[in-house]
């Protein structure tokens, strides 16, 4: 009977030493997915702020008219230091493809209107105005596909929360 209480030591030592080690393992995780989660949100807001830097430089460009050679070099020198380009790859490396796709469609977009807006096209064409409600819907879809995998409840049209989740 002399070894039963050297036998309960180690046993509670054990138990002890195996809930620390459990809890440093949850806690680890946590802190990790926090810093996913976290590097994810800056990507996605340093993304789509150069997205809206482009857009407003663009418009901005259709805006002041001038001949189709300046408006193409602008639009070109506006596109390529916005930095989109870069931050779409750094997304590509982080993001699921449930944001991946709507983003890419509204990369494309807003290269679209960079592209007509080149040829030296102003904001009384017709076509200025379709290529600005296709971006911007464009734009919306890869901003809610963000939220959504945030986690960040976005409100519905008709008011309401919607989960991060629900099916749009």
């Amino acid at each position: 009977m002399d070894w039963l209480g050297p036998v309960n030591t180690l046993m509670g030592a054990g138990i002890g030493v195996g809930a620390t080690l459990l809890a440093d393992r949850l806690r680890w995780r946590r802190e990790r997915e926090a810093l996913r989660q976290d590097t994810r949100r800056q990507a996605y807001a340093s993304f789509m702020a150069a997205l809206s830097e482009a857009y407003t430089r663009l418009h901005v460009i259709a805006r002041e008219g001038g001949g189709a050679e300046e408006a193409g070099r602008a639009a070109h020198e506006a596109f390529a230091s916005s930095r989109v380009y870069s931050l779409r790859y750094e997304l590509a490396l982080i993001a699921p493809w449930e944001v991946m796709e709507p983003t890419n469609q509204a990369f494309w977009k807003v290269r679209d209107l960079r592209d007509l807006v080149a040829t030296g096209t102003t904001p009384e064409d017709p076509a200025f105005g379709e290529h600005i409600r296709a971006y911007l819907a464009a734009a919306e879809s890869a901003q809610t596909a963000m939220r959504r995998d945030l986690g960040t409840p976005w409100p519905d049209r008709d008011g309401g929360p919607r989960s991060p989740g629900a099916a749009t």
